[in-house]
């Protein structure tokens, strides 16, 4: 008889518990599992919090190929405007008027080199605007450069190639300038495997440069 009290007690209790608390229980799991879920992602190679678009495709690419986004998440030149551009970014010789000094790059190249733990001689890695000048990325912003490997593929070269197709769709008015910028930022190979192969561009009107798309590579015809 005892016994069966016992059990009646129980049920009351738990019942009294689950309806008072249970929303409360419920909130702390999911909490609990979101962390797991989190912790878990963080492990994975390539996937981490500052590179949500990137996905599972980030983890297949050799170290070095995108930079940290913790470290360097883009800046942008406030100067440069979707208004402006004509005047600006899309202006022949514009990139000549707003590029650092070697004194400065090559001092910055040093620096990052070591905030990246770069290893290598200087001359394998080329100090990069993740968002470029020709897209109105800012030109002395730390958290706007970066170490790039010339040692990977793809690389420096590749990235290129994605600045000119970028610079073109912005000048010839196809793409808007945030959209170009916030592309590049996050992960410019993604852009690089989009690019049209076997077509050709003039890099916008009023351009620096010929940009002629062959094979995969982008090769400058100076004007």
């Amino acid at each position: 008889m005892r016994l069966l009290l016992r059990l009646l007690l129980l049920l009351v209790l738990s019942s009294y518990l689950l309806r008072h608390y249970g929303s409360s229980l419920r909130e702390s799991l999911w909490h609990v599992q979101s962390a797991g879920n989190g912790e878990l992602l963080n492990r994975i190679p390539g996937i981490t919090k500052d590179h949500p678009q990137g996905g599972l495709a980030e983890a297949n690419l050799p170290p070095g190929v995108l930079p940290r986004h913790d470290l360097t998440p883009g800046a942008m030149d406030p100067r440069v405007t979707q208004s402006n551009i004509r005047d600006t970014i899309c202006r022949r010789g514009y990139t000549a008027t707003v590029r650092p000094p070697f004194e400065y790059t090559n001092a910055m190249k040093h620096h990052l080199m070591r905030v990246y733990g770069a290893r290598g001689s200087i001359h394998d890695y080329e100090l990069d605007h993740l968002v470029p000048l020709e897209l109105g990325g800012c030109p002395n912003c730390e958290t706007n450069l970066w170490p790039q490997s010339r040692r990977v593929f793809p690389g420096a070269n590749e990235k290129d190639e994605v600045e000119d197709y970028l610079h073109h769709q912005v000048c010839s008015g196809v793409l808007p300038l945030a959209e170009a910028q916030r592309e590049i930022a996050s992960d410019w190979y993604a852009v690089y495997e989009r690019i049209p192969r076997g077509r050709q561009g003039n890099g916008g009107k009023g351009s620096n440069s010929e940009v002629v798309y062959v094979s995969g590579k982008a090769s400058h015809c100076d004007q």
